[in-house]
């Protein structure tokens, strides 16, 4: 087959979500820390549940034709999901189709549900979920090949793994062989009424695993990362004993956020797994410059939407970078000292504060601009000779596009005059990089994400844009935690069950 490149064909805008090129180092980071689930893989139970539909499809279809496995697993979902917003509404949330079903399960007068209407369009607008092969097909396939759980048939038809899949189907089977006949029965018919609705809920409901069950042990099993044939277990068991580390040690709220990167309290233990706690701390790391950088971008749009006329890059980079750095005459090394911060909670803090300058669509107050300069210089300083924290960097950067390629910047830079090293690192790292990356985006998905253009070295057409972090996937690691009882749901303290594997040699 022959590829060549369509250049007549107008590219959909979109935003872009990462126009610098930082997040991919983020994400190169977390998904290694937190393996085996992503940030819409988000109840635990849902890892059993689709082991059994796997399995029953097997037992059922003995097919691998698509558009009956496409139908199967669309009417699986909608109705385990509609059962459960009957069942509890209230703690149902994450489940797809919830928001489908929300009025029409809380109309009590209604004792039966049309399972066919709200699945049979896949792809379409106006179904409970417009991915073609549901949730499972568009969230959680990839994370249960990852795990073991399942294996391939066909192009998209799955199997049960030997092991690890089978049990967890055999589990909730024979756990709930009425729930789950219930639900068949449902499938085939494609309708299902009120009361079997509540009898599934009662016992599938993402909310209510038994933690003595079998299927709970075996779900547990793959969260605390103790079966040996899983390629993921490691590095998610350090990361769930870190997370369930910060819980134990609050005594009210807490942000995981903050303190995976300060790391007080037990986090600074030997037993919690150094090399999880560093490449955490990489990920912040990348995630602090980043987002100051975003500031900057969307200043230097600010700055050149403020000129009369088309402006040249160094000329712009030249008047930003004079808003960043007030003293003009101080080298790198000596500015970033004056301006280092005095602790890890102070830096998360300013990342806080500069997130929420580069989360609205509009010129950075001034003190946002020289806050990026205060928080890249600071952390610069601090672990600029922190090897570990840095080899951690490097595995993840590529053409230097994360904190590491702008820590060796600044290091080859630490004796020139600070002003203008950070006008050559806006034109290097906002500049220079955003236009790369809104052009591969352009070439390969006919996506048009840039912020601005260069019309013969002039920074022109200018859009402010809207930037936040990337989401660590540590949210749904606490949700699964609650889900298998190791943080109790009503008081988020950590269970025995918690403690007992936190405290675990």
């Amino acid at each position: 087959m022959t590829l060549t490149t369509d250049w007549t064909k107008p590219g959909s805008f979109s935003a872009g979500r990462d126009p610098l090129g930082f997040q991919a180092a983020s994400v190169r980071l977390y998904t290694s820390l937190v393996p085996g689930l992503t940030n819409v893989t988000n109840r635990l139970r849902y890892y059993s549940f689709y082991c059994w539909v796997v399995w029953q499809f097997e037992n059922i279809h003995h097919t691998t034709k698509e558009d009956k496995w496409i139908e199967f697993i669309r009417r699986c979902e909608a109705a385990i999901a509609l059962a459960c917003q009957i069942g509890d509404a209230a703690n149902a949330l994450g489940m797809a189709g919830s928001e489908w079903w929300r009025y029409e399960a809380a109309d009590t007068s209604k004792k039966s549900f049309d399972l066919i209407t709200p699945t049979n369009r896949p792809g379409e607008d106006g179904q409970y979920l417009k991915a073609k092969y549901g949730n499972f097909g568009q969230f959680y396939t990839a994370s249960m090949l990852e795990m073991g759980l399942i294996e391939s048939a066909s192009a998209r038809i799955y199997a049960v793994s030997g092991i690890a899949g089978k049990a967890l189907a055999v589990a909730v089977q024979e756990e709930h062989p009425e729930a789950c006949a219930l639900l068949l029965k449902a499938v085939q018919a494609g309708r299902i009424s009120r009361s079997d609705c509540e009898t599934i809920s009662e016992a599938l409901h993402p909310s209510y695993l038994d933690p003595s069950s079998h299927e709970a042990m075996l779900l547990k099993q793959f969260l605390q990362g103790s079966r040996a044939d899983d390629p993921t277990a490691e590095a998610r068991r350090s990361s769930l004993r870190n997370v369930l580390a910060v819980v134990s040690d609050s005594s009210g709220e807490y942000d995981l956020r903050r303190e995976l990167y300060v790391q007080s309290g037990i986090l600074g233990g030997p037993s919690h797994g150094i090399e999880n706690l560093t490449r955490w701390r990489a990920y912040f790391l990348n995630e602090f410059c980043h987002i100051a950088l975003e500031v900057w971008l969307n200043a230097i749009v600010g700055v050149s939407n403020q000129l009369a006329g088309p402006t040249t890059v160094e000329a712009l980079a030249a008047s930003l970078a004079t808003l960043a750095v007030s003293d003009g005459n101080a080298s790198t090394e000596n500015l970033a000292a004056s301006m280092a911060l005095k602790s890890l909670g102070e830096e998360h803090d300013l990342g806080a504060e500069l997130l929420a300058a580069a989360s609205v669509k509009r010129m950075p107050e001034t003190s946002g601009v020289t806050g990026s300069t205060q928080l890249i210089f600071s952390l610069w300083h601090r672990w600029r000779k922190a090897t570990q924290v840095r080899d951690e960097l490097q595995q993840e950067t590529v053409e230097g596009r994360s904190v590491e390629g702008v820590f060796r910047f600044l290091d080859l830079n630490s004796a020139e005059n600070a002003r203008l090293t950070v006008a050559k690192l806006i034109k290097k790292f906002v500049v220079s990089n955003h236009l790369t990356i809104a052009g591969q985006k352009l070439a390969t998905g006919g996506r048009f994400t840039y912020r601005f253009t260069l019309d013969d070295g002039c920074l022109v057409d200018g859009e402010f844009g809207e930037y936040t972090y990337t989401q660590p996937r540590i949210a749904n690691l606490l949700t699964f935690a609650r889900d298998a009882h190791l943080v109790d749901e009503e008081s988020g303290i950590v269970t025995a069950a918690g403690a007992e594997f936190l405290n675990a040699a």
